[in-house]
């Protein structure tokens, strides 16, 4: 602990130093890079380390053209060979200081340059907007230029390990036509014996550069094509084929994840389950201030699994930025209170406010579906039921053989290509176009606008009422065909009714509409599921 202290003081004192000397002039032209876009610094260490992992540590100051700064990590990239990456989001020139733990190491220690910044340049969503990051009101997120972003998570958790490059890259492009916007995946698998690894050892851990290499490509590639890569380097949810890691070593691992993808647009997911002693807590509470609080990071999620009630025990920690929420055992109507009325929808009532998002979802599946397995009209109800009753930052889609990257030598095509054409993937089109361009984190449950709510009746009849804004939506999720009966009371004088279509994406008017003093009835136009909208214009 006395050695981290010191290392924190000499990186806050070279801090000051870079700021309070001079730059010295260079002969050679700085290196540009445009605005959102990965800077890279290639530095050649003096020290042939038997553990690089265990035995140094790299962090590098940047300071902006306004003098702000900013702390990121370096990581071993194999032989001698540490690699430096970072995000800059001014233009103009920047200059960067290298500290390592190891101060007799030269070629670590006390390196400095510069570069440029210039405009944004390129076409994806992240080149033109920026990075993700948590809005101001601490509800939803938003792209750097406060665009609006809407979660639309893929839980492809193996994906990202299993697959070649080429089944990566059709994998990216068939979710992001299909109008996803985050892919979530894991650095480990369920068996610890099968490989690749990224880490072998316990109690002292060692990294595969060559593993990370390989996923360096599929996060740019995700990237690429709109999707933020949503990672989770360690999973402690469910997971009975090992003891997790020391702490020490847990830390060491999500460091060097966080320096070798910070600079690309990312997500953290810390997942972990607690017990009643509260000992996983705590132990996660140590390694999320090591490792998150000292340095500038993309937004950190926390995943709790099962044990919502630890959310509490995190809500003052700074280094979190998103709750996320596991709903995978929501698999049909009889677990429809606890989503609807549970700890996730307490959630939202409590402060400091953060956004939710619905990060672990049941999985949809090719075949006729098993206990704890969901249909595909299930899996559209559930993200249409909780984008709009408790998470209005966004929500998560799963299919099973996409998640667990499913491959036989039998099956052609591959069970998981065959899942990223399930049809509950075909609702996140849907979902994407009603949002676009409204204020979709201002929802808010408006249980009034109904007279009567067929939930009370029947499970599977609930309909999810919500609105934005006192006087500006109504929306009305009807998960089967019937009338829905709203309060008069609630309407505005010029409300405008249509029906949405979950499937498909398209909206028709209504007809037909019955008013009376108290109830406006409205008849869902065909069968299956539809939204309600009521623009309200006074």
């Amino acid at each position: 602990m006395a050695k981290h202290k010191l290392f924190q003081f000499l990186l806050t004192a070279a801090g000051v130093l870079t700021l309070l000397l001079p730059i010295p002039v260079r002969a050679e032209k700085p290196a540009a890079v445009a605005k959102w876009q990965r800077f890279e610094v290639i530095l050649k260490s003096s020290v042939a380390y038997t553990n690089a992992l265990q035995e140094a540590e790299v962090r590098v100051l940047f300071v902006s053209p306004l003098g702000e700064t900013n702390r990121v990590y370096g990581f071993w990239d194999g032989g001698r060979t540490w690699r430096v990456r970072y995000q800059p989001n001014f233009p103009g020139r920047w200059t960067y200081y290298t500290m390592c733990s190891d101060t007799a190491n030269r070629g670590l220690h006390e390196q400095s340059g510069e570069f440029l910044c210039t405009a944004t340049k390129g076409e994806s969503n992240f080149d033109v907007h920026g990075p993700v990051q948590v809005a101001r009101d601490q509800q939803h997120l938003e792209y750097a230029d406060r665009t609006p972003f809407l979660w639309l998570g893929d839980a492809a958790w193996l994906a990202g390990i299993k697959s070649t490059a080429a089944d990566w890259e059709d994998y990216i492009q068939t979710r992001a036509t299909q109008k996803f916007s985050a892919v979530q995946w894991r650095l480990s698998g369920v068996n610890p014996t099968e490989k690749p690894l990224a880490f072998s050892g316990r109690d002292r851990i060692s990294v595969d550069p060559e593993f990370f290499r390989r996923l360096d490509a599929k996060v740019v590639a995700a990237n690429r094509a709109g999707l933020l890569s949503a990672i989770a380097p360690l999973w402690e949810i469910n997971d009975n084929t090992s003891a997790p890691l020391p702490e020490d070593q847990a830390i060491l691992l999500l460091r060097y994840a966080v320096a070798r993808w910070g600079a690309e647009n990312v997500a953290w997911i810390v997942a972990f389950e607690c017990d009643s002693t509260g000992a996983q807590a705590t132990r996660w509470q140590n390694i999320g201030r090591a490792v998150f609080g000292h340095v500038s990071h993309a937004p950190v999620i926390l995943l709790p699994g099962e044990s919502v009630w630890a959310l509490d025990a995190f809500r003052r920690e700074r280094w979190v930025d998103i709750l996320g929420v596991q709903t995978v055992s929501v698999t049909d109507e009889n677990s429809l209170p606890w989503l609807l009325n549970g700890p996730i929808a307490l959630e939202r009532q409590k402060l400091p406010t953060r956004p939710i998002i619905g990060i672990a979802p049941p999985a949809e599946v090719v075949a006729a579906p098993n206990a704890g397995q969901v249909t595909s009209d299930f899996a559209r109800h559930l993200m249409w039921w909780s984008l709009l009753q408790n998470t209005p930052a966004g929500v998560s889609y799963s299919a099973q053989d996409v998640a667990e990257w499913t491959q036989s030598s039998r099956a052609t095509p591959a069970p998981w290509r065959q899942a990223l054409a399930l049809p509950g993937a075909g609702a996140i089109a849907p979902l994407a176009g009603c949002f676009g361009g409204k204020d979709f984190w201002r929802l808010e449950p408006f249980a009034q606008a109904l007279n009567t709510q067929p939930g009370l009746q029947a499970l599977h009849y609930p309909v999810a009422a919500t609105r934005v804004g006192t006087h500006d939506i109504i929306m009305l999720y009807v998960p089967e065909e019937r009338t829905v009966h709203v309060a008069t009371q609630t309407l505005a004088a010029r409300s405008k009714a249509s029906w949405f279509d979950p499937r498909t994406g398209e909206s028709r008017a209504t007809t037909g509409a019955s008013v009376n003093a108290t109830t406006c009835r409205f008849t869902t136009p065909a069968k299956g599921d539809w939204l309600l909208v009521l623009n309200q214009s006074r």
